[in-house]
């Protein structure tokens, strides 16, 4: 199953207007061209002018047919041009193809309202032992401390060193405090003392909190 992950970067202001777009229209045409959903989300904390998603395709091939109908739809165009007649709704486009790793929840599935979408850029050459301590360590540590472990991805298509990966809560608070226990938890900091004796595995870490739209399914 290949996965693409889209965000939006919308012209100031105009957040409401692609939520209702996607809410009314898109996700209809989504599903009426067979492209499967694994979630809608705006920003919790960060920016505030963001939509992402995540889509499911069979493969390559199978996005390329099903997302080209989906453009060439005459009742996208119209409702598109209506949408944007007083000028465009978003301003950058930004999206990245993916797989699940083979330790990763399949299918994933999402049961909270709030989520957490973390990216690590490995050091060169340490991608294998990052899934590794993954895949034995850090996701049993995660369900210990209450934090949910929905997906992790690699890239299909572009960085090959990168992991991404969705975590969810049901709430602020439980995120706080799941990984305030999981970093002090004596478990989590011999595996990670024993698979960085050689240096560390992750070069960059981001991370989004992110709310899921109420026109998400669930």
């Amino acid at each position: 199953m290949l996965y693409e992950y889209r965000r939006y970067i919308t012209v100031p202001g105009k957040l409401p207007a692609i939520n209702d777009r996607f809410a009314k229209y898109t996700i209809g045409f989504f599903k009426q061209h067979g492209i499967g959903i694994l979630g809608f989300w705006n920003d919790d904390i960060g920016a505030s002018n963001q939509l992402t998603y995540i889509l499911s395709f069979e493969s390559l091939a199978d996005r390329e047919q099903k997302w080209g109908a989906f453009q060439a739809n005459p009742e996208w165009h119209r409702v598109r041009a209506e949408t944007e007649a007083g000028g465009p709704i978003v301003a950058q486009v930004i999206n990245a193809f993916m797989r699940l790793t083979p330790y990763s929840p399949q299918p994933p599935r999402i049961t909270t309202p709030l989520q957490e979408l973390r990216v690590y850029d490995a050091m060169p050459g340490k991608l294998p032992a990052l899934h590794d301590r993954f895949a034995k360590h850090t996701m049993d540590l995660f369900t210990k401390h209450g934090i949910e472990n929905i997906a992790y991805w690699v890239d299909e298509v572009g960085t090959s060193n990168r992991l991404t990966y969705l975590l969810g809560y049901p709430d602020l608070a439980t995120r706080e405090r799941g990984w305030t226990a999981f970093q002090a938890d004596p478990a989590w900091q011999q595996a990670r003392a024993e698979s960085e004796k050689d240096g560390a595995l992750v070069r960059v870490s981001r991370h989004s909190i992110l709310r899921l739209a109420s026109y998400s399914p669930r």
